[in-house]
């Protein structure tokens, strides 16, 4: 995983990640590119800053794809050499809403996470009101929040 946010990045750890690098102190790309002997299978970009999203795609290795969830601004986007995509079967893909099955893949998470075999109370950092938005998007600008959930409409 790669983040700016050391806190971030911590709780990548605690969910599973083996390596994490801090891009505000090295550099992403060749980081990765180390760490995997390459490039990457698989990289998701959750930002959908186009800087980000670049960096994203050099981290791929021979038949790499990478998965845009996090895109944001009019100006997010990609520039792709079709030589170098063509090269080394490189490919960019768009993940809808997780692009998952709900009928079939909430009741396995709900199961996964009754059985203790999947950690989701730690994903959540604060339970808010409805009319606490702006509080909550406060609270996510800190490194440390992983999630803010709006469980009721007033407090």
């Amino acid at each position: 995983m790669t983040d700016i946010e050391d806190g971030k990045l911590e709780r990548a750890r605690a969910f599973g990640a083996t390596d994490v690098v801090n891009s505000r102190t090295s550099d992403p790309v060749e980081a990765v590119r180390e760490l995997t002997g390459g490039g990457a299978d698989h990289v998701f970009d959750f930002v959908g800053a186009r800087p980000v999203t670049a960096q994203g795609f050099q981290m791929l290795g021979r038949g790499g794809g990478l998965y845009l969830i996090g895109i944001a601004g009019t100006d997010a986007g990609i520039d792709v050499s079709a030589l170098s995509a063509l090269t080394y079967s490189q490919k960019v893909q768009g993940v809808y809403m997780g692009s998952s099955h709900l009928k079939r893949d909430i009741p396995f998470y709900a199961s996964m996470y009754l059985q203790g075999r999947m950690n989701l109370d730690d994903l959540v950092s604060q339970e808010i009101a409805l009319d606490e938005i702006d509080a909550g998007y406060e609270a996510l600008k800190d490194g440390t929040t992983a999630r803010v959930v709006v469980t009721d409409l007033l407090r």
